[in-house]
C-alpha cells in the first residue's frame, strides 16, 4: 500500500534510539536459529534417508523368485527404486479358478518382500505360472465359458491383492503340449490375452506376458514359439517379455549367443509390429553339465545338471580352480573342471563343463535392447544378480567411463 500521511507521521527507526538494533539483533537471531534449524534437519536426513538410487537408461524390470529371496531381500532397498516393476514368481495357476502361492515359498519371506517393494515405490505384477498338467490350460482357454472363469479369477487376484497388474508366464504350450497343438491353441491363447486385458485395464491394471522368442512372423519350425502369436497380442498387452535364454539346456552350450538373442529381437519386431512393447530377458545365470565320466560312478547321488548364477559361480571358480575363458562368439564364459564322486566304496571322476553370463554379458545384451530401442530390459533374476551385474546395469555409478560394449 502507498505511504500516506499516517504512515508519514509514524516516527522512523532512526528517531527512535535502540528500537534499529534490536530489530537487527531480533533478524539475525532469528536467522540464526533458521541456520541451526536447516542443519539440524539436513543431518537429520543424512543420517535417516538414504538418496535415491539412480534408474538405468533403459526400463528395467525383474522377477523375483522365491528360492532367490534370501540373496535378493538383503540388497532390495538399494536395488528395487532402480527398477519399473517387479514380479513375485511364486503364484501358480492350478485350476480354472485357483491361484496358489508356491508350497515351498516361505511365507515370511514372501511378506518381507511385498513390504520392501511397496516402501520402494516400484509397480508389483506378479507372474502367475501355469502349473497345470500338459494340455489342461490349452483345454481352459478353448472353451470361451471356461476360459471367461479363467479371466475373473486372475481379475479377482490382481484386485485383491492390489496389485499394478500381472504378468502371465503360460509355457506349457511351448514345452509340453506338442507342436500339433499351436494352430489350435493360438487363437484361444489371443482371445485370452484381448479378454484379460480388458478386464485388467478397465481396473487400472496392466497386463504383460512372458513368453519364448519368435525370429520371424511366420508359423514355420524355423519361426520359433509362434503359437504366442506376438502380432495379435501386441495391441492387447502393455509390455511382451522376451525369455531370449535358455539356448541350451539337455546338452552343454551357451545360454543365450549373442547373435541368437540378436535374431530373437529382429524376429519380434517382425512379428509384433515395433519394438515398443518389447522387452528382453537378461540371464544372469549360467548351467553346470556333466560332459564325461571316467570309473564307476556310486548308484545314487551322482550329480546331473545343475545350475549356477552370476553371484554364486565365483565361488565355485575358487573351489574347483576354474580358469574361465570368454567366448566371444557368444559373449559368455566357459570352464571346465574334475569332480570326484564316491560313496566310500565306488569312485568315479566327473569333467564338467559350466557356461555363464556375467555382468558384461548383461551389458552386452543391453546394448542391444537400446539398439532396437525396445520398451526395456527384464532381469532373471533377482538374486541372481551380483555386483558386476549392476555395475552393467548403472554404468554410470560403478564407472563413468565403463565401455558399452565388450572389447574382443
Amino acid at each position: 500500500m502507498p505511504a500516506g500521511p499516517q504512515a508519514d507521521a509514524t516516527p522512523s527507526s532512526a528517531d527512535q534510539p535502540g528500537r534499529g538494533n534490536r530489530r537487527r539483533l531480533a533478524v539475525l537471531g532469528g536467522l540464526a536459529a533458521l541456520v541451526v534449524l536447516i542443519a539440524a534437519v539436513a543431518v537429520y536426513i543424512g543420517v535417516n534417508e538414504q538418496p535415491l538410487p539412480p534408474k538405468p537408461d533403459i526400463a528395467l524390470d525383474a522377477w523375483v523368485p522365491y528360492w532367490a529371496l534370501d540373496d535378493s531381500l538383503p540388497e532390495f532397498d538399494r536395488r528395487g527404486p532402480s527398477m519399473r516393476e517387479v514380479s513375485p514368481f511364486w503364484y501358480n495357476a492350478v485350476g480354472v479358478d485357483q491361484i496358489i502361492v508356491d508350497p515351498n515359498a516361505s511365507a515370511d519371506r514372501t511378506a518381507e518382500f511385498m513390504a520392501k517393494a511397496e516402501r520402494a515405490g516400484v509397480d508389483v505384477v506378479p507372474s502367475i505360472i501355469d502349473a497345470l498338467p500338459a494340455g489342461a490350460m490349452a483345454a481352459i482357454l478353448a472353451d470361451p465359458a471356461t476360459r471367461s472363469t479363467h479371466v475373473d479369477t486372475i481379475r479377482a487376484f490382481a484386485a485383491d491383492g492390489g496389485f499394478d497388474g500381472i504378468d502371465i508366464d503360460y509355457e506349457q504350450f511351448a514345452f509340453a503340449d506338442g507342436r500339433d497343438s499351436w494352430s489350435a491353441t493360438r487363437p484361444n491363447w489371443v482371445s485370452f490375452v484381448e479378454e484379460l486385458a480388458a478386464a485388467l485395464h478397465a481396473d487400472g491394471r496392466t497386463l504383460t506376458v512372458s513368453i519364448p522368442p519368435v525370429y520371424d512372423a511366420g508359423q514355420t519350425p524355423e519361426s520359433g514359439y509362434w503359437v504366442y502369436d506376438y502380432g495379435a497380442i501386441a495391441e492387447h498387452v502393455d509390455r511382451i517379455r522376451m525369455m531370449v535364454y535358455d539356448y541350451s539346456v539337455a546338452t552343454p552350450g551357451p545360454i543365450a549367443p549373442i547373435d541368437w538373442v540378436e535374431s530373437a529381437i529382429v524376429g519380434a519386431i517382425e512379428a509384433a509390429g515395433s519394438p515398443d512393447k518389447l522387452v528382453l530377458g537378461l540371464p544372469a545365470y549360467g548351467r553346470n553339465w556333466p560332459v564325461s565320466v571316467a570309473g564307476e560312478c556310486p548308484a545314487s547321488d551322482v550329480p546331473g545338471r545343475t545350475t549356477v548364477s552370476a553371484r554364486s559361480v565365483d565361488d565355485l571358480i575358487a573351489r574347483r580352480q576354474g580358469r574361465p575363458v570368454r567366448v566371444d562368439a557368444t559373449g559368455e564364459w566357459m570352464f571346465d573342471y574334475e569332480l570326484e564322486v564316491t560313496d566310500g566304496t565306488t569312485t568315479c571322476m566327473q569333467t564338467r563343463r559350466v557356461q555363464y553370463v556375467d555382468g558384461d554379458g548383461i551389458r552386452l545384451r543391453m546394448d542391444l535392447a537400446r539398439e532396437y530401442r525396445l520398451d526395456g530390459v527384464a532381469l532373471w533374476a533377482l538374486g541372481f544378480d551380483d555386483d558386476a551385474v549392476w555395475d552393467a546395469i548403472l554404468p554410470t555409478v560403478a564407472d563413468p567411463k565403463a565401455p558399452t560394449t565388450i572389447a574382443n
